[in-house]
Order: structure tokens, then sequence, then C-alpha cells
């Protein structure tokens, strides 16, 4: 059987019917989207224009948003690469999915945020449940799969990409030495121009996912010109640079004409921050919003409004069900009758957009390790945010285990500077019921533990 005709639930099956018969793609003649996925690599929010929070310059991305939707408080699942871009995949938390540090497949540096032993594919190993993600049921919907670029959830195609040409980490920005080279990013695009004229003539999945601006920070030089002078010049000069090639591969979708025809999301894995966080050393793997609030775009003009902004919180895990809706495909499996469905920890937001109701409903959830101790103790930590506050709250590895937690007031502190715990307790007790009860809901022991341990002080 073709892989065009082997197709995966409801929606599928018309897929199957329309193309044997050799016409239009559903019942309603409605070919279903192409879907582009634009990652990004430890990106702040204040490196996107769109965002207004500093004088940066990605006229392509802020197109994005002014065209599409942008969502103002969005979450990483986990700020850390692996952990995050495993759960845009399954629409899972860390705690379900199992992949809670990055993984390699030598032998891994002594980074508490890092596995403790070589881990060749994930994908293969039992304590990982990575298979029902949204790439795989594309890829047997009939869907043409592409990912370029940054993949870090193994070295080698898990199997359901058509086109790869990826890495698992690490590789530096330059072909050769630097500037006297080619630019990474450059030959990424490149690809996935090429990838975009080759399949436009069908429903295609591409993943172009981008290392920088992740360090080192070393664009081209003449991507700097805007930022002479500045803190950081060399990170935010790689986001414009980005920004190009982002150019470039809308440029693409106009020169074939479906543009239009294309759901785009832009997002990164985490953000970054630039002061000292507890238990960060690269600026990542905490909860504070440097780390955890990350950009979020998405552009579809036949579902999605032009210019809006959404303000309630919304995670990363959100992705699958939203591009799984837009493409028409279930993520079903069994037969006779039996609905496998897979754990998904998030929810469609075309229908959360589309809904009207920006009223912030739900609470958002962030799941870290660190990357070092506080005070000598590793930990796990949970943080749930709420259009008001935020808490954090960590079991430590050496007693006491549990310890009192952090709460911030987001409106009167969004720096979060200025830990309220011991001024605020009946917001304290409001927010670790609501943790403990989010942990009951997705089965996290870990946050019903502390929540409720956190219910109970003083």
């Amino acid at each position: 059987m073709d892989r065009r005709t082997f197709l995966s639930g409801v929606s599928a099956a018309s897929l199957i019917s329309s193309q044997a018969s050799g016409q239009d793609y559903t019942p309603t003649g409605e070919r279903p989207p192409n879907i582009l996925f634009l990652l990004f690599d430890k990106c702040r929010t204040d490196a996107i224009g769109a965002y207004g929070e500093r004088d940066v310059h990605t006229p392509n991305l802020d197109f994005l948003a002014e065209s599409g939707v942008r969502f103002n408080h969005c979450y990483t699942p986990q700020a850390l690469c692996g952990p995050a871009r495993a759960s845009i995949l399954t629409g899972s938390y860390p705690h379900s999915h199992g992949l809670k540090r990055n993984v390699y497949p030598h032998s891994p540096g002594p980074s508490n945020s890092t596995d403790s032993e070589p881990i060749v594919d994930p994908f293969r190993d039992q304590r990982f449940r990575l298979w029902d993600n949204f790439a795989f049921y594309l890829n047997n919907a009939g869907y043409a799969t592409g990912h370029i670029g940054k993949w870090h959830l193994g070295p080698a195609n898990p199997g359901f990409f058509d086109y790869w040409k990826s890495f698992n980490s690490l590789l530096l920005h330059w072909i050769g030495e630097p500037h006297k080279s080619r630019y990474r990013p450059d030959v990424h695009t490149d690809q996935g121009v090429q990838f975009i004229r080759d399949h436009a003539d069908e429903p295609f999945f591409l993943y172009q996912s981008y290392y920088s601006p992740h360090e080192p920070s070393d664009p081209p030089k003449h991507f700097l010109d805007h930022y002479q002078g500045q803190s950081n010049a060399g990170y935010y000069g790689s986001v414009t640079a980005l920004d190009w090639n982002v150019g470039r591969i809308l440029d693409t979708l106009r020169e074939q004409n479906i543009l239009d025809d294309t759901m785009i999301i832009f997002s990164t894995d985490h953000g970054r921050a630039w002061t000292d966080r507890p238990g960060t050393v690269e600026g990542m793997c905490t909860a504070y919003d440097d780390a955890a609030r990350i950009p979020l775009m998405i552009r579809y003009p036949k579902r999605l409004p032009a210019g809006k902004v959404w303000q309630s919180g919304v995670n990363l895990v959100d992705l699958m069900p939203t591009i799984l809706d837009a493409a028409g495909v279930m993520p079903i499996m069994g037969a006779h009758g039996n609905d496998l469905r897979p754990v998904v920890h998030g929810r469609s937001l075309l229908a959360e957009v589309n809904g009207g109701r920006d009223d912030w409903n739900r609470p958002i959830m962030i799941q870290n390790v660190p990357q070092r101790a506080i005070d000598g103790a590793y930990f796990d930590e949970r943080a749930l945010r709420t259009e008001r506050h935020k808490i954090i709250l960590r079991k430590f590895d050496s007693r006491p285990v549990l310890r009192p937690g952090e709460l911030y007031d987001m409106k009167a502190d969004p720096g979060e500077t200025r830990n309220v715990w011991d001024s605020a307790r009946p917001t304290v007790k409001q927010m670790a019921g609501l943790m403990a009860e989010w942990g009951e809901k997705y089965k996290d022991e870990l946050s019903i533990e502390l929540g409720r341990w956190a219910g109970e002080q003083g």
C-alpha cells in the first residue's frame, strides 16, 4: 500500500476515499492545510519586535503577529530543550512522557540537566513515551513530513519524517570557520525552501528548527548593526538573522501561492534569563518568566483572526492538539471499537481563540529540574501560574525535603523580585490547592504532594 493511502483517524478516512477517486482531499472540497512549525532555541519574548518589550528588528516575525494571533502569556512545560520538545510533539507534560533531562548518544557531561547515561534513541527506550505524537499522526494521514535542524530527541530520524536534515544538538552555527564559511541557519533555510517547493502540490508538514539564538551568539556581522552599543548584541542580532531567514521561507510560500493555505506556528523551546536565578547556570531550567515565558504566534487566516493578542495563559503542550485540529486528524488508535487515545494535556488553540473567552480559565503548569543545587541540594520543581499569581514549590534531595516556596504577584511584580510567601498566606493556600488539583487531574504525584504540603503550612 502506498504511504499516501495509509491514513489514520476519522478525518483521515475521508482523505483516502477522496484520493482514491482522484478528487479533492475532503468531503467539503478543502485541501488540508500545510503546517509550518518554526522553532527557535532559547528565544526570549523581548527578542521579537511584536511583543514591544525592546527595540529589535524582526519584521517577518512581526508580520506573523500582525496577520495572526500573538499569545502574550505562553509558557514552556519545562525550560530545557529536550523535555520541552518532547512535550511539543506529544502534547503531554514531562512527568507523563518521561523525558525530564536532555539526552545525548555519547557520554554526557556532568550537568544535572543532562541524563546521566548515553541514550542513543529515546523513541526506542521504554522509559519514555514519545510515539503518540502529532508528526507520527500527520505522516500516517498522508502528509509529506520534513524535519530540518536541531532535534534534540536523538541523532536519527525516528521514522515518521520523509525528509530529514537534522542533528541532535551541539553543532556550531557555522559550517566551518566562523564568518569565513556558510552560516548554518542559512543552509537549513535553503533546505526548507526546497522542501516547500518540492511538496507545494500536496499537504505538507515542515518542522523548521533553528539552534540559534542559543549560544554561541555569533551571527553574520551585518545583523549586529541594529544593536551597536547594546548589551547582548550578539544574541539579539542572532534573532534578526533568523528573522531574515523566516522571510525567505515566507517568500517561498508566496511564490508557490500557498501562504494563506499554510498554518504557520512560531515559538521556541524556552527562554533565557540574563540575571542569576536560583538553580540555573545558562539562564534556563527555571520557572521564572525570563526563562519559562516564551513567544508564540500562529497565523492561519482561514481559521484565526488577524492582529489578535491573546492574554490568557497557554502552554507548548497545546500545539499537538492545535495542529491535529487544523489537519482534521483524530489521534485514535485501536480497532473493533477500542478507543485508545494518547495522553494529551493540552487543548486546541484554534478552538480556544475562536471560542472568544479570553478569561484565563485554567492554571498553567511548569516543571523543572535545576542545573545547579540550592544550598547544596538538587530538587524537582513545580510552578503554577494563574492570571494574577505564580507559586514555585520544590522537593529537595536532602533534608529538609520540603521547604517554604515562592509566591509572586505577577501584576504588581512582573519581574518576580519580591517573594510574598510569608505575607500572603491565604493566596499561598489557594494556589497550593490549585496545584494539588492539577496533579490529581493529570496524574502528577509530585504536584499533589507539593500542593498538599504547601496548603497545610501556617
